[in-house]
């Protein structure tokens, strides 16, 4: 029988127990020399972790399986389901052989683990900084969401989002590393997401609000990104370069927005759109909340590099008595070469629209990276009144500008 919900809830508990033990650090050659070092050492050390890769980024199998074998209890149910074998499949993409299907099921059993509404878990997704931070410090026994945002120069945060008091709270105890900064929206490398979780079972061992740097630990904070040069990412040869300006606000661009997060797309009459991520992106009910306000958002963030889906209403209902029940209705009208506008967290961004499509509901294949870089896309139910597709325009980045 497969089991599955509407809701999605990831809980990774860990307790991790890492006595310090700094020659273990030679079984992790490219972890040698690096911030991460110490983490890497003392997870090694309890067989948490067993390969390096600082730079490279996690995916949800690999998080979970770490996250098992940190929680004694979960690492024993693991075992047994190894053991003795596993008949039921939980998800549809989560078969009875995988290497990680123990590891899912010891998770699911304790309730950290509820799968996405098509029935699938996702296991290959690769984890943003959200993600992450979030199910660290739920492990910790946060709970809640939205609220004001603490501001770091190592992280990103956003008011009222889901995520915002797990980043507040990982600021507060210095959960974060003090080099680079970390993107929404964007992968979490495995060498990030092993810090956090050794400085959260360091301050939740000694008991202490706020993990103490000591000086083998700090460096001096640059706003960078973490991986060296030769990993970064190289530029998509399929989509241009944006170009970054520095623009002082007195010649704020004509479509720049007041608000956080705005969209305007003046082809088809939309101007500053409001724009936000839902508080719970993992139920039905909280999809379709921030379409009261304005359109959703979902994914990556502009300026991140990744998918940035904004998703908006094209038919009205009865009981929905918004301004915005049929905003993005004329969205199919957008031809390749118009522009879409975007105001993002004190950045302004220029996209230019390839092209659009209709494609069946169930096909999420637009949204897996493909390595091409940043594509805006908007989307709605298709065709008009109907929920048997979904439309969707795609859009590049073409221009960046500083609006502060």
């Amino acid at each position: 029988m497969k089991l599955w919900t509407i809701r999605v809830i990831i809980v990774l508990l860990l307790l991790i127990q890492v006595p310090v033990l700094p020659a273990l650090a030679s079984a992790f050659p490219d972890v040698q020399g690096t911030g991460y070092e110490r983490a890497y050492t003392s997870l090694a050390a309890e067989n948490i972790i067993t390969q390096g890769r600082p730079y490279e980024t996690l995916n949800r199998a690999e998080a979970l399986k770490i996250a098992v074998m940190a929680n004694s209890q979960m690492a024993q149910s693991a075992q047994q389901y190894s053991t003795h074998g596993i008949q039921e499949q939980l998800f549809k993409d989560v078969g009875t052989n995988d290497w990680f299907t123990p590891y899912v099921h010891a998770a699911f059993a304790k309730g950290v683990v509820t799968g996405y509404g098509d029935g699938t878990f996702r296991p290959g997704r690769l984890l943003s900084t959200e993600e992450a931070v979030t199910i660290l410090l739920r492990s910790a026994g946060e709970r809640g969401s939205g609220g004001a945002a603490m501001g770091s120069p190592y992280i990103q945060n956003a008011d009222s989002q889901w995520y915002t008091m797990y980043i507040n709270a990982a600021i507060r105890r210095n959960l974060i590393e003090n080099r680079g900064r970390m993107l929404l929206g964007a992968a979490i490398s495995r060498g990030q997401f092993i810090e956090m979780a050794y400085r959260l079972h360091v301050i939740n061992r000694s008991g202490d609000a706020r993990y103490a740097e000591t000086a083998d630990s700090s460096a001096a904070p640059v706003i960078v990104s973490a991986a060296p040069a030769a990993q970064r990412p190289a530029v998509s040869i399929h989509a241009p370069q944006p170009q970054t300006l520095a623009t002082p606000l007195q010649q704020r661009p004509q479509y720049a927005s007041e608000r956080y997060f705005a969209v305007t797309v003046p082809s088809v009459g939309i101007t500053d759109l409001p724009v936000s991520r839902p508080v719970d992106p993992f139920s039905k009910e909280g999809i379709l909340a921030p379409l009261k306000h304005g359109v959703g958002h979902l994914f990556s963030y502009p300026g991140s590099g990744g998918k940035v889906m904004i998703y908006g209403h094209s038919s009205a209902y009865p009981w929905d008595v918004s301004s915005y029940t049929k905003i993005f209705r004329t969205i199919n009208n957008l031809r390749a070469g118009d522009r879409i506008y975007v105001t993002y967290d004190g950045t302004f961004y220029v996209y230019e629209v390839t092209f659009g499509e209709a494609i069946l509901a169930s096909d999420t294949s637009r949204f897996q990276d493909n390595g091409q870089g940043e594509e805006l896309i908007l989307y709605t139910c298709w065709p008009p009144d109907s929920i048997t597709q979904r439309y969707l325009v795609h859009a590049i980045p073409v221009q960046t500008i500083a609006l502060q």
